[in-house]
């Protein structure tokens, strides 16, 4: 089977391949740009996918960093001159895909989780719709000068998908970057995603004033500013630990409420009771009773054995589990 790492590395690799691509096929010097926005989003994700594999934010950033790159390339290809409907596909209605990978990115960074439960019907909701929306942009036919290759829906419906889509895709990042701002109620959460926040504000404040100020160095600082967004996701991403990932339905632990199997991964993470309650929406006092109830059903004698306990489970086989 091949290795994550390995996989990670490869949708690098072949981002890069298609980056290179559209640069040859343009003589244009601003695509350098588009490589390099790319990358600051592709190589985070990979360096996060190789160390931290459960956690889906690496995983997140490389597929949009391969959409990204996929779009530019058909993109130049059709203003190369060439006619393609695929590419025309891909540019026009495909190309969608990178909102709806970003909105999850921007809910989950950056440990890979939700900020608590009670996001999750909405992150799933909102995420289910905008790939409702791109399939429906898909399938709709289009106009005779530029016919969908595999269009099957009414061409009819091109202008309604359009004012629906408009609002599905675009609305729901106003609600990740809620989340990212409801995150930094948190002094865990704040501390983790001080880098990220510093890499944004470098890369929005470096790539506006140059273009608004200074547009003789608007591309050096592009680069800068792009540079400083992936240092800034590199970080966030690699100083937060991965999640415990445990598959309870190997572990034999009936006597552990599905509350207190939440506590107990939190515990082998490390989190005190304080971050535990802000992670979790309880309060310390909830808290502390869980884990004291965990290490007594457990047998356990402190936060380490517990850590120790479900660590040693969480290694082991399937097989291993059930002797």
């Amino acid at each position: 089977m091949i290795s994550r790492p390995r996989i990670a590395w490869a949708a690098i690799t072949v981002t890069l391949a298609i980056l290179l691509a559209t640069v040859a096929i343009s003589a244009d010097t601003g695509l350098w740009k588009l490589v390099l926005i790319a990358l600051a989003l592709g190589l985070p994700g990979a360096l996060s996918a190789t160390l931290h594999p459960r956690n889906a934010v690496g995983w997140l950033l490389l597929a949009v960093a391969l959409a990204f790159a996929s779009l530019g390339l058909a993109s130049q290809w059709l203003d190369a001159g060439h006619e393609s409907s695929w590419a025309t596909l891909a540019v026009d209605r495909v190309g969608a895909i990178v909102v709806p990978l970003t909105v999850l990115a921007l809910l989950l960074v950056p440990d890979g989780r939700l900020p608590s439960p009670r996001w999750r019907p909405v992150a799933v909701a909102v995420v289910c719709a905008q790939l409702a929306v791109i399939v429906a942009w898909t399938l709709v036919r289009g106009s005779p000068a530029s016919p969908n290759p595999i269009g099957v829906l009414p061409a009819d419906w091109a202008g309604a998908v359009d004012t629906i889509g408009s609002w599905v895709l675009q609305g729901p990042l106003l609600l990740a970057i809620a989340a990212v701002v409801f995150r930094l109620r948190r002094p865990a959460d704040r501390t983790n995603l001080a880098a990220l926040l510093w890499g944004v504000a470098g890369f929005a404040l470096l790539a506006v004033g140059g273009h608004v100020f200074w547009p003789a160095a608007a591309d050096a600082l592009d680069t800068l500013g792009a540079t400083l967004l992936g240092a800034g996701i590199t970080v966030t991403l690699l100083r937060v630990p991965e999640p415990i990932g445990i598959d309870w339905s190997n572990v034999d632990t009936p006597e552990l409420s599905p509350r207190e199997r939440e506590v107990l991964e939190l515990v082998a993470e490390g989190l005190t009771n304080r971050e535990i309650a802000e992670r979790l929406f309880i309060s310390p006092v909830t808290a502390r009773n869980h884990v004291s109830r965990i290490l007594t059903k457990l047998s356990l004698e402190n936060r380490t054995q517990a850590a120790t306990w479900l660590s040693q489970r969480g290694s082991r086989s399937p097989d291993s589990l059930a002797s």
